[in-house]
């Protein structure tokens, strides 16, 4: 009956060991992430997505850096450069131009970037493009292409619509 009581109290006794032994890497861990994930900042220092986007307006979220970054990596992977199994599929409809249907700052940082490329109007791709930033002059330092996949979601969006929109919405192009 003992052995029973025993085998228990054993086991904790070593969860409680083994944790503090991994508590310095779990930190390191843990630290990495909330620095990634902007959840670092205490009281009045600004999150890095305040930094990132200090001041933007409508014009801003439609032509910046982000979205050259993106078009960069799409060249990229049109010319070989980068592989991404997972746009292999779409290969001929995304050599062309996109335009933005959404683009939103991003929890983990940087932006969430929804496009539709104009030779597959339908079908609607998310990417994010991360970037880093210097907290103590407050500046973006770099920008990083992170990840690109297509949704689930389609549009009834014909590329004339498109075209038209570009028309008619100041800012909106093609990229």
């Amino acid at each position: 009956m003992k052995v029973i009581f025993l085998i228990p109290t054993v086991i904790i006794a070593l969860s409680a060991y083994s944790m503090g032994q991994d508590k310095a890497k779990q930190d390191s861990i843990i630290d990495t992430f909330m620095q990634e994930a902007d959840i670092d900042t205490i009281g009045t220092q600004k999150t890095l997505n305040e930094i990132r986007f200090n001041g933007w307006e409508r014009s801003d979220w439609l032509d910046n850096e982000y979205i050259r970054t993106l078009r960069k990596y799409l060249d990229d992977y049109n010319k070989g450069i980068v592989s991404n199994p997972a746009l292999d599929p779409y290969r001929e409809q995304i050599k062309g131009q996109f335009v933005i249907y959404d683009i939103n700052s991003y929890l983990l940082g940087g932006v969430l970037i929804r496009i539709t490329f104009l030779d597959m109007p339908n079908r609607v791709f998310s990417s994010w493009v991360y970037s880093n930033v210097d907290e103590k002059k407050e500046i973006v330092e770099s920008y990083e292409f992170r990840s690109i996949s297509i949704e689930e979601e389609t549009t009834d969006m014909t590329k004339e619509d498109i075209l038209q929109a570009i028309k008619e919405m100041e800012g909106l192009k093609l990229w």
